[in-house]
């Protein structure tokens, strides 16, 4: 299917539901920043916004609608400022691929949102949010269930990559974010520092045929979860999101960029074993790898991401430098 195509599959779905306090929808992720004649990975999703005045209902998530996988998320109509703060939110009305706009706010959105998208002072502000939630690190709870615990501590220890891609003015992508900032940091001479974004995360020393064992376990432990749509992650584990969650990872294994492909595969471990606990042990094998086995060494681990703040500031101030952000446009905010 090609990218344009899958975009109006997305309009026809919003099109045939309705929506309490329905205010518009657009496209977000990197189908958003795809041409409409590329063809779309057999590995993607599409992200669908929803805009709503009033109450917010919970994530839909993922399903299939006229064979597309589409994940359906919600958020508040909302100010161009408090938009432009949100790193989830910025990047895709930044593009503008409305597929529902009923009296023309969405639309007044986006060209707000546009037009001051790339100035120095909401890309700070967008990698502020992110980086708040990296210092979070330094409170780390160790108490929680295993799943809890790993799930609170590799969500914020990925995100310095995210600070790298919003800094650089590209889609802040999902499952692929170290790729993604891989590309970035070697494209601007800081290919040693991505090391470093490997290392906090424990899997620069991984080799491929660690990496492959790991997706094999998960694969196992993944076909035999006793899903429920109804609960968080439920719609992340189906059967019709195993073309992301394994046969994606499994392609980046395959490219060569496995220690790219492990942080994935944590996360889809843990929400696995949110649901049942037959993957502990092969969990606990990847933390062990990943230095991180036991609650003492995984805040020990979160203490060090944090305490690596002040270095991945300065590279997202040189990122702004070089990728051409103007260091004069301002907005009133300032």
């Amino acid at each position: 299917m090609k990218v344009g195509e899958a975009r109006a599959v997305a309009a026809r779905w919003v099109a045939g539901h309705r929506i309490p306090g329905f205010a518009g929808a657009y496209i977000s992720g990197s189908v958003a920043w795809c041409p409409v004649e590329a063809e779309l990975p057999v590995t993607s999703d599409v992200d669908l916004m929803i805009m709503v005045s009033g109450e917010v209902p919970p994530k839909l998530g993922k399903f299939r609608h006229e064979g597309l996988l589409l994940e359906v998320s919600y958020a508040p109509l909302q100010s161009a400022e408090k938009a432009l703060a949100s790193p989830a939110l910025a990047p895709g009305l930044s593009r503008g691929v409305l597929v529902a706009d009923p009296d023309g706010s969405l639309a007044a959105l986006h060209a707000a949102v546009a037009r001051d998208f790339a100035r120095p002072y909401w890309v700070r502000a967008r990698c502020a949010a992110l980086e708040g939630r990296i210092e979070a690190l330094t409170r780390f709870d160790v108490s929680r269930p295993l799943a809890e615990r790993v799930l609170s501590w590799v969500f914020p220890a990925s995100l310095p990559t995210l600070v790298v891609l919003t800094a650089a003015g590209v889609n802040p992508t999902v499952r692929r974010r170290y790729v993604a900032a891989r590309e970035i940091l070697t494209r601007y001479g800081e290919s040693g520092f991505y090391e470093e974004i490997l290392d906090w995360l424990g899997c620069a020393h991984l080799s491929r045929s660690q990496v492959a064992a790991h997706l094999e376990r998960l694969t196992d432990v993944y076909d035999r979860v006793p899903y429920d749509l109804a609960r968080p992650y439920g719609s992340d584990l189906t059967p019709e999101a195993r073309q992301i969650s394994i046969d994606g990872t499994r392609e980046l294994i395959e490219q060569g960029l496995h220690r790219e492909a492990t942080w994935w595969i944590v996360v889809t471990f843990a929400r696995c074993l949110t649901f049942a606990p037959h993957g502990t042990a092969a969990l606990q094998e990847l933390l062990d790898d990943l230095g991180v086995g036991t609650p003492a060494t995984m805040r020990q681990r979160a203490e060090r991401v944090a305490a690596g703040l002040p270095r991945l500031r300065r590279v997202r101030e040189a990122l702004m430098d070089r990728c051409g952000t103007d260091p004069t446009s301002r907005t009133d905010a300032t």
